[in-house]
């Protein structure tokens, strides 16, 4: 299709382990949580993997609720579990890519909204792309976290990384992270 997309390709360190749309996730779990163990040089058991690998499948299974084309789970210290997973999502915009529109397609309804949404255009290494932070209410039990995306912008309308952290005190924490994983976003060679 011309009108689709862009290929893209993530780079990412190894505190993060990637999933994609359709992948056995009973095999994944098991094999990320020993790669993200066995990253950390940090001695662990067959029973630490296999902790870490129930709430990975979990992770990854709620993540794909919503159809999207791939996860990227954050676990800087397996000990502790993950601590974000960034859903891989496409956006069309007809009529092309006004940053603006595509910026409205993420934003939460007025009524969930806790603060005025963060809008920040990203340049540097990797892809040019703008990251909208809001903190808002659930409507169903009233909780508060921080919604973080990332939009990178193509033709008809964008690649978005997204993630939902529940415990707004760890937000400022692992932000440089999920930009750092944003930046690691590039095109595909020969795409």
């Amino acid at each position: 299709m011309t009108d689709g997309p862009p290929d893209i390709v993530v780079d990412f360190s190894p505190a993060w382990v990637q999933l994609s749309w359709g992948e056995d996730v009973d095999a994944w779990a098991p094999a990320a949580a020993a790669a993200l163990w066995q990253a950390t040089g940090q001695p662990h058991g067959v029973q630490d993997v296999a902790v870490l690998a129930a709430t990975l499948e979990v992770m990854a299974r709620s993540a794909f609720l919503v159809p999207c084309f791939g996860a990227f789970v954050f676990c800087p210290e397996p000990a502790r579990g993950p601590r974000a997973v960034l859903r891989l999502t496409g956006i069309r915009c007809s009529g092309g890519t006004d940053g603006a529109r595509l910026v409205e397609e993420i934003l939460l309804p007025d009524g969930q909204q806790l603060l005025t949404p963060q809008v920040e255009h990203m340049s540097g290494p990797g892809l040019p792309r703008t990251r909208i932070r809001q903190r808002a209410r659930a409507e169903e039990d009233r909780t508060i976290s921080d919604h973080i995306a990332y939009l990178f912008p193509f033709g008809q309308g964008a690649w978005v990384l997204s993630t939902t952290l529940p415990d707004t005190a760890e937000v400022e924490r692992w932000l440089p992270d999920l930009d750092e994983l944003s930046a690691g976003v590039q095109l595909q060679v020969g795409a």
